[in-house]
Protein backbone atom coordinates (compact mmCIF):
# COMPACT_ATOMS: atom_id res chain seq x y z
CA UNK A 1 0.00 0.00 0.00
CA UNK A 2 1.11 3.54 -0.79
CA UNK A 3 1.88 6.47 1.99
CA UNK A 4 3.04 9.53 1.00
CA UNK A 5 4.16 12.42 3.35
CA UNK A 6 3.03 15.54 1.28
CA UNK A 7 1.79 18.58 1.03
CA UNK A 8 -2.00 18.70 -0.18
CA UNK A 9 -3.47 21.46 -1.65
CA UNK A 10 -6.96 22.01 0.08
CA UNK A 11 -8.77 21.99 -2.86
CA UNK A 12 -7.90 18.36 -3.07
CA UNK A 13 -9.77 17.55 -0.06
CA UNK A 14 -12.85 16.67 -0.67
CA UNK A 15 -14.43 15.72 2.52
CA UNK A 16 -15.44 17.39 6.35
CA UNK A 17 -12.28 16.49 8.85
CA UNK A 18 -12.86 14.13 11.51
CA UNK A 19 -10.27 13.95 14.78
CA UNK A 20 -9.28 10.68 15.87
CA UNK A 21 -7.51 10.56 18.71
CA UNK A 22 -6.40 12.93 21.05
CA UNK A 23 -2.88 12.96 23.07
CA UNK A 24 -1.98 14.98 26.30
CA UNK A 25 1.15 15.38 25.20
CA UNK A 26 2.32 16.52 28.66
CA UNK A 27 1.24 12.57 30.44
CA UNK A 28 0.99 10.37 27.74
CA UNK A 29 2.57 7.09 27.32
CA UNK A 30 4.18 4.97 24.75
CA UNK A 31 1.48 2.16 25.58
CA UNK A 32 -0.74 4.43 24.34
CA UNK A 33 0.71 5.22 21.37
CA UNK A 34 -0.82 1.75 19.75
CA UNK A 35 -4.82 2.31 19.37
CA UNK A 36 -7.99 1.69 17.46
CA UNK A 37 -10.25 4.75 16.60
CA UNK A 38 -13.45 5.14 14.34
CA UNK A 39 -14.37 8.12 12.23
CA UNK A 40 -16.77 9.59 10.36
CA UNK A 41 -16.73 12.16 7.27
CA UNK A 42 -18.96 13.68 5.21
CA UNK A 43 -18.23 14.20 1.40
CA UNK A 44 -18.35 18.01 0.27
CA UNK A 45 -17.67 17.49 -3.30
CA UNK A 46 -18.43 14.46 -5.59
CA UNK A 47 -15.79 12.65 -7.32
CA UNK A 48 -13.40 9.95 -6.58
CA UNK A 49 -12.32 9.16 -3.18
CA UNK A 50 -8.72 8.24 -3.62
CA UNK A 51 -6.64 8.44 -0.49
CA UNK A 52 -6.86 9.74 3.19
CA UNK A 53 -5.27 12.30 4.25
CA UNK A 54 -3.80 12.60 7.90
CA UNK A 55 -2.70 15.79 9.96
CA UNK A 56 -2.34 17.45 13.31
CA UNK A 57 -2.95 19.79 15.65
CA UNK A 58 -1.06 20.61 18.43
CA UNK A 59 -2.03 23.35 20.79
CA UNK A 60 0.97 25.10 22.98
CA UNK A 61 -0.41 26.76 26.54
CA UNK A 62 1.60 28.85 28.23
CA UNK A 63 1.52 31.35 31.12
CA UNK A 64 3.35 33.48 29.15
CA UNK A 65 2.62 32.69 25.39
CA UNK A 66 0.44 30.24 23.42
CA UNK A 67 0.29 28.92 20.26
CA UNK A 68 -1.65 26.26 18.36
CA UNK A 69 0.73 24.18 15.37
CA UNK A 70 -2.49 22.79 12.64
CA UNK A 71 -1.07 20.79 9.89
CA UNK A 72 -4.29 20.48 8.01
CA UNK A 73 -4.05 21.25 4.43
CA UNK A 74 -6.60 23.73 4.72
CA UNK A 75 -3.96 25.78 6.79
CA UNK A 76 -0.84 27.29 5.52
CA UNK A 77 2.16 24.52 5.11
CA UNK A 78 4.35 23.74 7.68
CA UNK A 79 7.40 21.47 7.37
CA UNK A 80 5.26 18.77 8.60
CA UNK A 81 3.29 18.30 5.96
CA UNK A 82 0.70 15.43 5.84
CA UNK A 83 0.46 11.85 5.36
CA UNK A 84 -1.48 10.36 2.90
CA UNK A 85 -3.09 7.16 2.67
CA UNK A 86 -3.73 6.02 -0.87
CA UNK A 87 -6.57 3.47 -1.46
CA UNK A 88 -6.18 0.19 -3.66
CA UNK A 89 -8.80 1.21 -6.30
CA UNK A 90 -10.97 5.20 -6.15
CA UNK A 91 -14.11 5.23 -4.82
CA UNK A 92 -16.82 7.09 -6.37
CA UNK A 93 -18.74 9.18 -3.36
CA UNK A 94 -21.52 11.49 -3.90
CA UNK A 95 -21.87 15.15 -2.47
CA UNK A 96 -23.60 14.27 1.11
CA UNK A 97 -22.62 10.78 1.26
CA UNK A 98 -21.08 10.01 4.85
CA UNK A 99 -18.02 7.36 4.86
CA UNK A 100 -17.88 5.67 8.19
CA UNK A 101 -14.50 3.75 9.27
CA UNK A 102 -11.63 2.86 11.99
CA UNK A 103 -7.78 3.31 11.71
CA UNK A 104 -5.58 1.12 13.79
CA UNK A 105 -2.45 1.86 15.06
CA UNK A 106 0.52 -0.62 15.88
CA UNK A 107 3.92 -0.32 16.55
CA UNK A 108 6.28 -2.25 13.62
CA UNK A 109 7.71 -5.67 14.69
CA UNK A 110 10.38 -4.73 12.42
CA UNK A 111 11.13 -1.00 12.75
CA UNK A 112 11.50 0.39 16.30
CA UNK A 113 10.41 4.15 15.47
CA UNK A 114 8.28 2.88 12.72
CA UNK A 115 4.14 2.11 12.69
CA UNK A 116 1.85 0.25 11.03
CA UNK A 117 -1.93 1.17 9.85
CA UNK A 118 -4.61 -0.11 9.41
CA UNK A 119 -7.37 1.62 7.37
CA UNK A 120 -11.31 0.28 6.71
CA UNK A 121 -14.37 1.88 6.17
CA UNK A 122 -17.37 2.15 3.72
CA UNK A 123 -19.82 4.35 1.95
CA UNK A 124 -23.20 5.03 2.65
CA UNK A 125 -23.45 3.21 -0.76
CA UNK A 126 -21.91 -0.13 0.01
CA UNK A 127 -18.69 0.95 -1.34
CA UNK A 128 -15.79 -0.84 1.24
CA UNK A 129 -11.83 -0.20 1.25
CA UNK A 130 -9.32 -2.11 3.46
CA UNK A 131 -5.92 -1.63 3.75
CA UNK A 132 -2.82 -1.85 5.74
CA UNK A 133 0.03 0.57 5.46
CA UNK A 134 3.87 0.64 6.82
CA UNK A 135 5.36 3.78 7.88
CA UNK A 136 8.82 3.54 8.71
Amino acid sequence: AVVSTQSVEADKVISTDCGFKHFDLATVKVEELEFSSSFQVEITKPGPLTAVCIHFTCNFDGEEFSACLDTSPRMPDTHWLQTVLYLPNPIIVKEGEVVVGSIGYMKSKTNKRGYVLLLCGHTESGQEFDQTYHLN
